[in-house]
């Protein structure tokens, strides 16, 4: 069953509910008021006739009788008797016969105090009189025929109205239904439209306050989530077949030139040299490629444990030393820790690794000397890193391109590189909610400032790295 039926059904059940518990609680009082003020009539017609006959000594039985039946009264068919304390009949505006069958259903009240009850439709009222110090009942009957006909006519119109209603409920709730679900309508409309060749499409928000608004905006995170996905390996499929076509390309003619004739060994031994260069530098890029993959995980997928950053960048300056006997890093505390979580975050030691890996190696390769500083600082929510070199710098105008994947600013011509490795740093950044800050003077130096949060969440993914 569609969502639309079921509202529908749902509101005309709800609809109908409220107007059957309205329709009988109105009935019911009116029946109950109806009740009442037949008592009331009865009980007065009954009291007027009782004091007319015991008040006033010049009036017969015969002519009460006469005034009985020609007073004007909402009352229809009402009978009455006064009796004597002995239970003698004094009065009675019926013939004797009608008397015998009526008052035998006196019988079972009460004659104690003043009481009715209903029979068969009809009223029996039992009134204790007293005048001048003697006790005398008034006994009275009636059927309430204006009462029960106005009942009827209630019940009558509140059966038409409660029709009308369901109708009219029936027709709204389909009406509001229909309006309601036409956002939901337009949104799986937009989202059928969204294919692989168009992600960068968005779902328009009519209303940006309700919850299909916050439905629209969830898919648009989806899809931007999604977007990132597709161009992340779109990318990473293009990448990585460019960077890796010159190498293979120029391992594969050095092969088949090698193999055109026979050559002396050593000549061999040139091209297996080169050929090794090539490997080595496939090696570099595929690594690359990988480790900015790992960066790119979203951070659930990532764990964080306590690190101790000042470890960390001696383990990198002991690793890249081993690889590159003139790389010169030197280790500088601005303010020395005195206690050791002074200088732990939360972070994954891995990545930091790489992060701090590629920043001294990039510091170190474009360095004239080789040589980069170092600088550790913190304070109660951070600690500070700055990756100072004396290298060649990078242009003003192209700092805020160099952590786009493969971009290499246009003075590192000549130098060995892929371009990845700045993307890796601030990919490694955002998810440690890193922020980065670079200064640089062609041919003086570069300054990489990259700014930890010591409490940095796993939950948290969108963070923005500062290039300044």
């Amino acid at each position: 069953m569609k969502i639309k039926t079921k509202l529908t059904i749902n509101f005309t059940l709800l609809v109908a509910a409220i107007l059957a518990v309205a329709s009988i609680s109105v009935y019911l009082f009116s029946l109950r008021y109806r009740q009442y003020d037949f008592y009331l009539r009865l009980r007065h017609k009954a009291l007027n006739t009782a004091t007319l006959l015991l008040n006033i000594k010049d009036i017969s039985p015969g002519l009460l009788k006469i005034i009985d039946e020609t007073t004007i009264s909402t009352l229809r068919d009402v009978k009455v008797w006064v009796l004597d304390e002995s239970k003698k009949i004094l009065y009675s505006n019926t013939d004797s016969a009608s008397t015998a069958q009526i008052l035998p259903a006196f019988s079972y009240m009460r004659w104690t105090d003043s009481n009715f009850r209903t029979k068969d439709d009809k009223v029996y009222l039992c009134i204790v009189y007293n005048y001048n110090k003697h006790k005398y009942y008034v006994l009275t009957t009636a059927e309430d025929y204006y009462g029960m006909a106005e009942l009827k006519n209630l019940r009558f119109i509140l059966i038409i109205v409660f029709a009308i209603s369901m109708i009219l409920t029936v027709l709204a709730a389909i009406l509001n239904t229909r309006q309601s679900l036409q956002p939901i309508k337009e949104l799986i409309r937009q989202v059928d439209e969204i294919k692989a060749s168009n992600l960068h499409s968005r779902l328009s928000m009519a209303n940006n306050k309700d919850e299909i608004a916050e439905l629209a905006k969830t898919f648009n995170k989806m899809l931007e989530r999604l977007e990132q996905a597709f161009e992340t390996e779109r990318m990473f499929v293009s990448n990585a077949s460019h960077e890796l076509r010159t190498p293979v390309t120029a391992i594969k003619g050095q092969i088949e030139v090698a193999l055109i004739k026979n050559r002396p060994a050593e000549e061999y031994q040139r091209v297996l040299r080169s050929i090794l260069d090539d490997v080595n530098n496939m090696s570099t890029i595929i690594n690359g490629f990988l480790e900015l993959a790992e960066a790119s995980t979203e951070p659930a997928r990532i764990k964080f444990e306590k690190v101790r950053l000042d470890e960390l960048i001696f383990a990198v300056k002991d690793d890249l030393a081993r690889q590159n006997k003139g790389y010169n890093v030197y280790v500088d505390f601005e303010k020395f820790p005195e206690e050791e979580d002074s200088i732990t975050i939360n972070g994954n030691p891995r990545l930091l690794k790489i992060m701090i890996s590629n920043l001294i190696d990039n510091a170190c390769k474009f360095s004239p000397n080789r040589k980069v500083t170092v600088k550790i600082n913190y304070d109660e929510n951070t600690v500070d890193l700055k990756f100072i070199d004396e290298g060649i710098g990078i242009p003003e105008d192209e700092i805020k391109y160099i952590f786009e994947p493969l971009y290499r600013t246009r003075n590192s011509t000549g130098q060995v590189g892929s371009g990845i490795g700045l993307s890796i740093v601030n990919r490694i950044a955002l998810l440690h909610q890193a922020k980065i800050e670079v200064h640089s003077v062609l041919n003086k130096g570069t300054l990489f400032h990259i700014s930890l949060p010591r409490t940095a969440s796993e939950a948290k993914t969108e963070v923005k790295a500062l290039i300044s």
